[in-house]
């Protein structure tokens, strides 16, 4: 009994451990919209020019996704994750001290790669070690205490590089990342079950026997198409800056606010989804938000902007999408699922960026802001296949 509630306590400590991390992480990519103005200076970059260093950056970050899950064969989770986030940290202090621009581009997709383990392996990780009943809320807290790095980080960025440099900016926001890898590397375990390794991880008939679950299919269309919007909001700030002649201050604390509402949906979500049925909230987020990128268009004046950008921070429907799909396959095969899913994401996503900085550059950022409106409105689809797996007799476990 006493080393039963050791493991519980030592499991509980690497779940908060592993949120932190991933707030860590986005610390140092949620302050790159607003290092990007100084850096695109600096190289003399076009729209679309930025758009093609995100898609790499975000194609390095996404496609491993689907196999950073084979290496649970030797490793645990733990380490996976740890070691991964160390070489993101290490890799983007290096990338501030670049020399050029080739140098600087070459650091940043290494340190997407190292990047690559946080989103697959700590949700399989925060699945496996919480009780069923709790699993929405503490993947909601995954995404919401991440988001608040993304919330806070513009104004801290916006204040760091006005006074020491992107590049100074950039080091400095690294470095709590490195040490918590380091911490949790060396220091921090979690329960037998959790830790343990698997040679079920990345198994191709598995995988295959997966996908001919309704839910997982349409999970996997469903972020397929939502992938396609994903590059906007690195382009939102030079937006508030270029066309509607904000301040640099003032767009990033329009910035943090739509982030901020990323802060309280994704936790608000998650609790409402342990207590109603998950499909109607996920097509009902997905319209609200398809509304609100459409009314970017027309929407101008700061407090108007503010209250919108909140509300389309707030509609955040990849909470339950995981709840869903956390509880619609065996636990063996978390690893994998999650891989799939971010790696589906994240892989299209990388070229969206591009596709968006392409239609900016020739047709404005009206047209792109009702293409990511459309394309929100597609994804509704494949969100009607969803099913609910608690409401099934035999549920996953």
């Amino acid at each position: 009994m006493i080393q039963e509630s050791k493991e519980e306590t030592h499991s509980t400590t690497l779940v908060w451990s592993v949120i932190l991390l991933h707030q860590f992480n986005h610390v140092i990519s949620g302050a790159m919209p607003i290092l990007y103005p100084d850096i695109m200076g600096e190289f003399s970059l076009s729209y679309s020019q930025l758009g093609l260093i995100r898609s790499a950056i975000t194609f390095a970050q996404g496609f491993p996704q689907m196999f950073v899950g084979f290496f649970r064969r030797w490793f645990s989770g733990r380490v996976i994750i740890g070691v991964g986030n160390l070489i993101n940290s290490i890799m983007s202090v290096l990338s501030a001290f670049s020399s050029g621009f080739l140098q600087f581009f070459g650091l940043s997709v290494l340190a997407g790669l190292g990047s690559s383990t946080q989103h697959p392996i700590g949700a399989s990780l925060i699945s496996a070690a919480t009780e069923p009943a709790k699993r929405g809320r503490m993947l909601g807290l995954n995404q919401a205490i991440p988001s608040l790095a993304f919330s806070f980080t513009p104004l801290i960025a916006a204040y760091l590089v006005t006074r020491i440099g992107w590049r100074s900016t950039l080091s400095l926001l690294s470095i709590p990342a490195l040490i918590l890898s380091i911490v949790i590397i060396l220091f921090i375990k979690g329960r037998g079950s959790v830790e343990a390794t698997t040679k079920d991880a990345l198994n191709w008939s598995n995988l295959k026997d997966s996908l001919r679950n309704r839910n997982v299919l349409s999970i996997s269309l469903l972020r397929s198409v939502v992938a396609f919007r994903m590059g906007v909001r690195t382009f939102l700030p030079l937006y508030f800056i270029d066309v509607l002649g904000f301040s640099s201050e003032t767009s990033s604390l329009l910035y943090s606010i739509m982030l901020f509402g990323g802060v309280l949906g994704p936790f608000f979500w998650g609790y409402t989804s342990e207590k109603v049925n998950r499909k109607p909230l996920i097509i009902g987020i997905m319209v609200v938000s398809s509304f609100g990128y459409f009314c970017l268009n027309y929407v101008k004046e700061f407090l108007s902007l503010a209250a919108l950008l909140f509300i389309i921070g707030f509609m955040v429907q990849t909470v339950i999408v995981q709840s869903v799909l956390s509880d619609s396959v065996e636990r063996s095969q978390l690893d994998q699922m999650f891989g799939l899913y971010f790696t589906i994401g994240f892989t299209i996503s990388s070229f969206s960026s591009i596709l968006f900085g392409y239609i900016v550059d020739f047709f404005g950022f009206n047209w792109g802001f009702t293409y990511i409106a459309a394309i929100t409105g597609v994804s509704l689809i494949p969100a009607f296949f969803v099913q609910e797996p608690r409401n099934r007799k035999n549920p996953a476990f």
